[in-house]
């Protein structure tokens, strides 16, 4: 009996044993297996970056450069200059002369030294503006002459009073009205008073009524300006 219950304690122990060894083992990795992976896998994840980089397209633009702007033409002048030697005809030059001048009343007054002197005006009047210092000639009963330096005033006695009749500017200094004087082209005196009463081949004769404003030349030059009253 105890070498039966010998020999069944053997079997169960062995199909133990048998039983055991049938189960499948599962495999277990060490944790220092796991430590090594996970570097492993860190490296993947860096090492991809990289190449998803390479497969990246940069798109770069260029600076735009600004082109210069070419510098405009000078324009050519509406008006062309005058042509020298012979013009063709038509043109296209419009030679305009310069405007003439007008003629006053205001222009037979003598100003000097901005005092106005006035034909048929006293000359007592005109010693009180501009002074005595000048030479007398008797030259009638009735006529007188005052020498300045730059003018001569002649009067004529009218119940015992003198008037000037006659101021003739000497001076190439002073001037007339409108800047006329002595020495100027005698040819501008158009521009200036516009044509004139009379001209001869000495004189530019201006005037309205019993004055006039006598302008001499010779060779195209003025030599002597005379204001006079004819009474």
């Amino acid at each position: 009996m105890k070498k039966l219950s010998l020999i069944l304690l053997l079997a169960i122990v062995l199909s133990a044993i048998t039983a055991c060894s049938n189960k499948p083992v599962k495999k277990t990795t060490p944790a220092s297996a796991t430590s090594k992976t996970t570097p492993a896998t860190t490296i993947s994840a860096v090492t991809t970056q990289p190449s998803t980089a390479k497969h990246t397209v940069k798109v770069t633009t260029k600076p735009t450069e600004k082109k210069e702007k070419k510098p405009k033409k000078p324009t050519k002048p509406t008006t062309l200059p005058p042509t020298q030697g012979k013009t063709r005809p038509n043109t296209h030059v419009a030679v305009t002369q310069a405007p003439k001048g007008s003629f006053s009343s205001s222009d037979l007054v003598f100003t000097y030294k901005k005092n106005q002197i006035k034909l048929n005006q006293k000359i007592e009047s005109v010693f009180k503006l501009i002074g005595d210092d000048n030479s007398i000639g008797i030259l009638s009963k009735k006529r007188t002459e005052y020498e300045y330096d730059d003018f001569i005033l002649t009067t004529y006695k009218e119940d015992d009073v003198e008037r000037i009749d006659t101021i003739e500017i000497i001076g190439e200094g002073v001037s007339a009205s409108k800047d006329a004087k002595i020495g100027m082209y005698a040819s501008k005196l158009k521009r200036l008073y516009g044509d004139p009463r009379k001209l001869t081949e000495t004189e530019y004769v201006y005037g309205s009524g019993s004055r006039t404003l006598t302008f001499s030349y010779e060779n195209n030059i003025v030599t002597d300006i005379t204001y006079k009253y004819s009474h």
